[in-house]
C-alpha cells in the first residue's frame, strides 16, 4: 500500500524494577502489624506528547494477594493461584503515588498496581489478576460516538511485584509500564471525521505474567477532529484517530480499517497488517485525505 507508512516507534520498554529490601503479612490483623510503603511512578517522558502524556491517570489500585492451592482458588496462576485479599486506591499526584500499608509480619504477598482513569468505566477491573477493555455500545451494540480526550483516558499502567515476606517497616519504588499499544493513525492532509475500527485485538491482560488474550474487534467512531500533529520518519501529520489497544510483549500483527467521511462523501481504507506491541507506538500514517 503505497500510501501508507506504518511505523513503530518504541516508548522505551521500563523494566520493573524492585529495590531494597521488602517486609509483608497474612490476614491483615493487629498483631504484629507493620507499615509497608510503595512510590509508584509512571515513565519519565509521558508528558511531552501530543497524546500519551498520561495526564488523565489519575488512580492507582493496588491489589493485595495471596498463593493458594488450585482446587481452593480459582484465580490465574498456574500451579498456585492467586487470590485478593485486599484492595486500596490512591490518587497519582503529577507522576508518582505515594502508597501506604499496614501489612502483618512473617506473611507472603504479591502486588498488583494498576494506574488509570477513576473516572473512566472502560476497563474492568473486579478481578485484578485479569483486567479487560470493554469499549461502551448503545443498546444496538453499535459504537458509541468518542472523541480524542476520550480515547486518552484509556491510558494505564501495570506493576507487579511477587512473593514478598514482610519481616518490618519497609518502603519500595515501583515503575508503571504501559500494557497498551497506542495506535495513531495520521494525514499529511486535511482533517476528516474518522472512524478506525481494530480487529481481533486481545481484549484481556494478565498482570501476573504480562500477558493478554482474547480476540476482540474496537470502533473508534470519532465526533470530532483535532488540531493535533504527530512526526513519524520527519514527516509530520494531522491526526485522523488514536487509541489505546492490549498487546503482547512481542509484536504481533492484526487487521484494522479507516472510514472517513467530510460529512457528503466517504471512503475506506483497509490495513491488512498493522503491527502492535506493548508499551510501543504504532503509527499509522500516509496521504489518506485531500489537501487545502
Amino acid at each position: 500500500m503505497k500510501n501508507l507508512l506504518h511505523n513503530i516507534q518504541i516508548l522505551a520498554m521500563l523494566a520493573l524494577t524492585i529495590v531494597g529490601i521488602l517486609s509483608c503479612s497474612d490476614e491483615l490483623h493487629d498483631v504484629g502489624d507493620v507499615q509497608v510503603s510503595f512510590t509508584a511512578t509512571l515513565p519519565t517522558d509521558t508528558r511531552t506528547r501530543s497524546f500519551g502524556k498520561a495526564e488523565q491517570v489519575s488512580t492507582l489500585v493496588v491489589g493485595i494477594f495471596k498463593k493458594g492451592v488450585a482446587d481452593v482458588h480459582t484465580n490465574s496462576g498456574g500451579s498456585w493461584n492467586y487470590y485478593e485479599i485486599d484492595r486500596q486506591s490512591f490518587p497519582i499526584n503529577g507522576t508518582s503515588a505515594d502508597v501506604q500499608l499496614t501489612l502483618a509480619q512473617e506473611q507472603t504477598y504479591s502486588f498488583v498496581f494498576w494506574a488509570y482513569d477513576g473516572n473512566q468505566n472502560i476497563y474492568n477491573i473486579k478481578n485484578l489478576t485479569a483486567i479487560t477493555m470493554e469499549m461502551k455500545t448503545d443498546e444496538e451494540n453499535n459504537p458509541l460516538p468518542v472523541t480524542f480526550e476520550q480515547m486518552e483516558s484509556l491510558d494505564a499502567f501495570f506493576a507487579t511485584m511477587e512473593d514478598i515476606t514482610i519481616a518490618g517497616n519497609c518502603s519500595y519504588p515501583v515503575e508503571l509500564i504501559r500494557p497498551l499499544a497506542q495506535i495513531n493513525v495520521g494525514t499529511t492532509g486535511t482533517q476528516m471525521l474518522a472512524t478506525f475500527k481494530a480487529k481481533a485485538v486481545p481484549d484481556t491482560f494478565y498482570p501476573f505474567t504480562n500477558t493478554v488474550s482474547g480476540a476482540a474487534d474496537y470502533t473508534w467512531n470519532f465526533n470530532e477532529t483535532t488540531t493535533e500533529r504527530f512526526s513519524a520518519d520527519g514527516t509530520e501529520y494531522n491526526y485522523l484517530a488514536m487509541g489505546y489497544v492490549f498487546a503482547p510483549t512481542t509484536a504481533t500483527n492484526i487487521a484494522a480499517k479507516l472510514t472517513l467521511t467530510d460529512g457528503n462523501n466517504s471512503k475506506t481504507v483497509e490495513f491488512p497488517q498493522v503491527e502492535i506491541e506493548a508499551n510501543q507506538r504504532s503509527n499509522i500514517a500516509g496521504n489518506f485525505t485531500p489537501t487545502e
